[in-house]
């Protein structure tokens, strides 16, 4: 990473004033600069039919500030078959927002994934994308394989980077299956000449390390307990340098040394220690080796908290060692949170005091979210905005309770965390690779909503200079915009204020005021990162994962509890209509045969699908998609069955007879609509007669009889006879409306607008029926401690006898994570 962090780049810079948007301007020269996003969210573990309720902070990740450079962030739902399930636009306020999303009913229990990110940020790859395990649990068997166990590995990282013979290295462990999970275990070091050298162990996050001296000559293996398997040790160099650093009070030692073969190589040069701080040269020191070791001191006090990196170049500046540290010089605060009793009843009023000092003692201001949940169906997050800013965001990898290395109470984390450095840290800092890379930079960051499209001639060539003017009524501040279509026939505008669902209406005009052209509106979300596979264990099922986990097992219990309270409300609401008669389908007859239909009423909130197949595949609890072609299908008797359609009253034209390809061409024009053309889906169940196909003496196939004529002909014919599932859609009347000469009128979804958390309010004069079972007792996204450092919030307990666990995160206004956690009792 150079220096000054000021870089020549590429870079699609939108110029926009009040009414007028430019197409993107040429490269010019800008600041490098990096950002964070945190998301806090109220729990880690739900039930279909909850809600997620989360805070975003955006972050300088250099340096922790709020940031204000980028006002959009792009928040996603991800199934683990790694489909985008739900997708957001949040408008962020000076680095903050808040958001939520409600977990469908239909979902398979299973480990499903929160992404947020910036346009920004997608300039860095995956470096800088925020990802959170979400964990949806249910008693619902979801037909997915138990994952197989995975094979055993065992990894060995030398300190520094290399064994060199002659010279002592502590050498890190890591152990886990191929699946990632951690493995505790016990081994022994052997020499090629079968003698033990060194024993070690790994905890229970997999790590471990030893002390190791190769002798010229021998190579090492290690020998797992109860293991028939070996795992060989990387090989020793013949010569070369080590290092190794020692920590003692606010000062590090980096203690360089060679061994005889190599003395008279380094012995003569100028060798250099760098130390670099998220990409920053902070501390550098030139130094000769006297015989063949130096001690060169590092005043990590000094420097900036986080991790850093401390290299050891030779006199060519050739880096030859790279150790991780984490220094811990963060101003230290006092996070304090106050109950106004030692204990409570159920549905008792709580008065929460959150306090927030400096070691002074004075006040310190800082934005901080607030989730109080009921901690006996709720496990404790194992990450929070301290451990995911500091550490989780600069290494790659899955981090095993990542909080405990910042837990005060744990008095081995300081260990454990050099442990991490030195196993999953091991020469993989994000910085380091940035800075080997060539950035080519791509994506803005973006000062509101963006609007794109083309415009085109009746041949289908792009229209340039077209004037294009953008009418947005519900746009906050400027509704009427203006641009011009470049040689493409693009058109881009950008700093749009929408919020919620809104209509936009687009004209296309030449110079002398004529309509022209045919207008086409990109998608708001067209364009998005790419999703990194998921795990084996993805998917759970209650049986094999949670029969043990009790606090689990009660929030399935309550969740269901919960939806029976709904259903028995709504079930007064309940019409039994007459059965409905038989059909005949293009190809065959199918009659309803008792199945209950599954009636799909879009609202307003399912606009956050993508398409119709989204909405249907996960509000349904029938439909399914396989990921491999994305193919919507239901599953009778044990097969595979592709839905038919019918639309508005007509069927749909294919039939069971088509070729695969013409099935899917004409159900996908169906399926990938925006829920936004769609007013109602119902699904049937029925049961079909024989395809209505007859046959020719030879047994060629004839032409098809007419529906009557072969209801007759096979209505004796029993055998076959199958399930058939039809998808009845209403669509809306423009749904495929063709776009017209110079205009276009589209729905577009903008930023999108949190609900306000639900809690109810109880007193001595109302009495409240219905059970109070909620998981989360309270949400407070938006809180601050002010110029007092202080700030009270009051709830309300549930019916639930349990242990409350309430949670505070935030950042203060200089830049710094903090994190508290209090419990109490309801009695």
């Amino acid at each position: 990473m150079k220096k000054a962090l000021s870089v020549a780049v590429s870079m699609l810079a939108v110029a926009v004033s009040a009414v007028r948007a430019q197409i993107p301007a040429p490269p010019k020269t800008t600041k490098l600069f990096f950002e964070k996003v945190y998301l806090h969210t109220d729990r880690q573990v739900y039930t279909p039919t909850d809600d997620v309720w989360y805070k975003a902070y955006l972050v300088n990740a250099q340096d922790g500030h709020l940031l204000n450079t980028s006002k959009d962030l792009y928040v996603e739902l991800i199934t683990p078959e790694g489909k985008i399930l739900q997708h957001q636009i949040l408008a962020l306020n000076n680095g903050l927002a808040k958001g939520d999303l409600h977990i469908p009913d239909s979902l398979m229990a299973g480990n499903y994934r929160l992404r947020a990110y910036t346009n920004w940020m997608r300039n860095f790859g995956d470096n800088f994308i925020f990802e959170k395990t979400l964990r949806i649990v249910t008693n619902k068997a979801d037909n997915k394989p138990a994952p197989v166990a995975g094979e055993l590995s065992v990894r060995f990282f030398p300190e520094g980077g290399s064994l060199v013979s002659g010279l002592s290295s502590i050498v890190a462990v890591k152990a886990e299956l191929s699946d990632g999970k951690a493995q505790a275990l016990l081994g022994a070091v052997l020499s090629s000449q079968g003698d033990t050298v060194a024993h070690f162990d790994t905890d229970s996050a997999g790590v471990g390390s030893f002390a190791l001296l190769p002798l010229p000559g021998q190579t090492y293996k290690a020998r797992i307990s109860r293991q028939s398997k070996t795992f060989t040790l990387p090989t020793p160099l013949g010569n070369g340098l080590a290092l190794k650093i020692m920590r003692k009070d606010t000062t590090c030692y980096a203690v360089v040394s060679c061994n005889e073969a190599a003395t008279a190589t380094y012995a003569p040069q100028t060798l250099t220690i760098k130390v670099r701080t998220y990409g920053r040269v902070t501390y550098q020191q030139n130094f000769q080796l006297k015989g063949n070791t130096a001690a060169v001191v590092i005043p990590a006090g000094q420097l900036p908290a986080g991790i850093s990196s401390i290299t050891l170049y030779d006199g060519q500046q050739k880096p030859n060692c790279e150790r991780l540290i984490y220094l811990d010089n963060a101003p230290k605060y006092a996070l304090d949170l106050k109950l106004n009793k030692p204990a409570y009843q159920t549905r008792e009023q709580v008065a929460l005091n959150v306090t927030l000092t400096d070691k002074a003692g004075k006040p310190v201001n800082s934005n901080f979210s607030m989730a109080a949940v009921d901690a006996g169906v709720a496990p404790m997050d194992d990450d929070n905005i301290t451990s995911y800013l500091m550490l989780r965001s600069e290494l790659k990898g899955d981090i095993v309770n990542p909080a405990r290395y910042f837990d005060t109470t744990n008095v081995q984390r300081y260990k454990q965390l050099d442990l991490l450095l030195l196993t999953q840290g091991w020469r993989d800092l994000i910085w380091k690779r940035l800075a080997d890379t060539a950035l080519r930079i791509a994506y803005i960051p973006e000062q509101g909503l963006s609007l794109s499209g083309t415009v085109q001639d009746k041949k289908k060539a792009p229209l340039p200079n077209a004037n294009i003017t953008l009418t947005a009524p519900g746009a906050s501040g400027r509704r009427l915009f203006w641009a011009k279509t470049n040689e493409q026939g693009r058109y881009f505008f950008d700093a749009l204020q929408l919020y919620g669902q809104q209509t936009v209406h687009l004209t296309s005009k030449d110079n002398k005021g004529k309509s022209t052209g045919v207008l086409t509106l990109d998608s708001l979300t067209i364009d998005r990162p790419a999703i990194a596979p998921q795990k084996p264990e993805a998917y759970l099922q209650m049986g094999a994962n949670m029969v043990n986990n009790a606090a689990l097992v009660k929030q399935v219990a309550l969740a269901r509890q919960r939806s029976l309270s709904d259903t028995l409300i709504r079930l007064k609401d309940v019409e039994v209509k007459k059965q409905q008669p038989q059909q005949v389908l293009r190809d065959r007859p199918v009659t309803s045969f008792g199945y209950k239909d599954e009636v799909l009423t879009i609202k307003p909130e399912d606009k956050r699908y993508n398409t119709l197949r989204d909405y249907i595949q996960f509000t349904s609890k029938q439909a399914r998609v396989d990921a491999a072609n994305n193919r919507l299908y239901f599953v009778a008797d044990g097969k595979s069955r592709t839905p038919r359609f019918v639309i508005d009253n007509r069927d749909a034209l294919f039939n069971d007879n088509d070729p695969d390809d013409v099935i899917d061409m004409i159900s996908n024009s169906y399926l990938d609509l925006p829920t936004t053309s769609v007013e109602k889906v119902v699904i049937k169940k029925m049961i079909g007669g024989p395809s209505l196909v007859l046959s020719n003496p030879d047994g060629s196939a004839a032409q098809a009889a007419t529906p009557r004529e072969q209801l007759n002909a096979n209505s004796a014919a029993s055998s076959s006879i199958e399930p058939v599932f039809v998808i009845y859609l209403t669509l809306k009347p423009d749904a495929f409306k063709t776009p017209e000469p110079g205009s276009v009128k589209a729905r577009i979804e903008g930023y999108y607008e949190a609900r306000t958390f639900y809690e109810p309010v109880y007193d001595n004069t109302r009495k409240n029926e219905r059970p109070d079972t909620r998981p989360t007792l309270h949400w407070e996204p938006m809180g601050t401690t002010g110029a007092t450092g202080n700030r009270t919030i009051s709830f309300y307990n549930s019916d639930s006898k349990t242990n409350v666990r309430i949670v505070v995160q935030g950042i203060t206004d200089t830049g710094v994570p903090v994190t508290a956690v209090r419990s109490y009792n309801v009695k």
